[in-house]
C-alpha cells in the first residue's frame, strides 16, 4: 500500500486516507496556508490535520501534537 506523508504534521498514513480539500473547505485552506505558507491544496492533508482545522474554526479544542 502506498504511503502518504502529511505536509503539515509529517504523519505517515496510507495514501487512500488522504483528504483533498475543495472550495467548500475554504476556511480550512486559508487556515492551513496561514500557518504553512508552502502548503498547496493539491498536496492534501491527513484526517487528523483536517479535523484539527475544522474544530479550530468552530472554536473547539483538539489535542494532538502536530510536528513542525
Amino acid at each position: 500500500m502506498a504511503e502518504y506523508i502529511c505536509p503539515v504534521c509529517r504523519q505517515k498514513i496510507p495514501r487512500d486516507l488522504t483528504v483533498f480539500l475543495n472550495h467548500a473547505n475554504q476556511h480550512i485552506i486559508q487556515a492551513v496556508k496561514k500557518e504553512h505558507p508552502d502548503w498547496v491544496e493539491k498536496d492534501g492533508l491527513c484526517p487528523k490535520c483536517t479535523e484539527y482545522y475544522e474544530r479550530a474554526k468552530k472554536g473547539e479544542e483538539f489535542s494532538f501534537r502536530r510536528k513542525r
